[in-house]
């Protein structure tokens, strides 16, 4: 077997820039002065996410892969860490001001911000389920701290303990789930789970319970009925720049992860497969958007909208 090279870093390029900006962060937040201290650290924090979307443009229809096969930049990848990222950069604009009013100037907000955007970029290029598992942990916890980000108001509080309980939940489905799908083929490599798959059919019961388990981990992460119950709560107690980042840059990893994982993968020639994932579908959007319209706050029912658009 070969040793891991240089090589095999280049594909997660654009993630290495995005931690080393984190950590550089870090350091401007200790030595700026507090004058201009703000002002700085997003500009660091934008130049170092624009730093990674330009080296993200040398990756396209490269279809580069590294460490064995577990991580790989493929056109899929650089269109969803585009998403991320430029997400990010527009959370930054609007977090300017915002933070500066509610006495939210901390490095530390902008450090989370990039290690959160960090994560989502790991779980897309991830083509093992543990590092998808890996890169969704550092995404989740970044975004728990962010959620209670405004310390001394009790419904943040109360949002990231939601946030925090109800993630823990859905990453032991998940667990479970990898650990199943690892017992009836003898890999986390999803190209591995799906050759062994299509070869020995998809109605082994521990296949079967695996795949179910990681899409319920799943339709945790993106708001999906009936596992939508911590949305309406977190999305009105976080810092409205965090809200905006949850629904935009949180939900499209967990997209990108189902679409990598279920229809680029496991194969869903099964019917009760499609039946599940309609009757989900149908659930969603007709429970998100009758309960949007019984809301009195702008927030709760924007989340309930971002339930629906699910």
């Amino acid at each position: 077997m070969e040793f891991i090279n240089l090589t095999d870093l280049v594909p997660i390029i654009p993630e290495i820039i995005v931690l080393l900006t984190a950590c550089t962060v870090l350091l401007v937040d200790l030595f700026a002065s507090k004058k201009d201290r703000a002002f700085t650290l997003a500009v660091t924090t934008i130049f170092g996410l624009v730093l990674a979307m330009l080296s993200e443009t040398q990756l396209h229809n490269r279809d580069l892969s590294g460490f064995y096969g577990t991580v790989v930049a493929d056109d899929f990848s650089v269109l969803f860490e585009f998403i991320y990222m430029s997400v990010a950069i527009l959370t930054v604009f609007v977090s300017q001001h915002y933070i500066a009013e509610n006495e939210m100037n901390f490095g530390e907000y902008y450090v989370l911000l990039l290690t959160s955007v960090s994560g989502m970029m790991f779980m897309t290029s991830g083509l093992d389920l543990l590092v998808i598992f890996i890169g969704l942990e550092i995404m989740s916890i970044s975004s728990y701290i962010l959620v209670g980000m405004k310390r001394k108001v009790a419904e943040a509080n109360e949002a990231a303990l939601k946030y925090l309980l109800l993630g823990a939940f859905s990453t032991g489905f998940l667990l479970y789930g990898i650990s199943l799908l690892y017992g009836a083929t003898g890999s986390t490599l999803l190209p591995e789970i799906i050759a062994e798959i299509k070869q020995n059919g998809a109605d082994n019961p521990l296949v079967v319970v695996g795949t179910a388990l990681v899409i319920i981990a799943m339709s945790f992460k993106i708001a999906v009925v009936p596992f939508h119950m911590w949305t309406p709560d977190v999305y009105t107690g976080a810092p409205t720049p965090v809200t905006g980042f949850l629904s935009g840059a949180a939900k499209a990893a967990g997209f990108a992860v189902f679409v990598r994982i279920l229809l680029t993968g496991i194969p869903l020639e099964s019917a009760n497969w499609e039946n599940l994932l309609w009757i989900l579908a149908v659930l969603t959007m007709t429970v998100g958007n009758v309960m949007a319209l019984r809301q009195n706050e702008v927030k709760r029912m924007l989340a309930f909208s971002s339930i629906a658009h699910a």
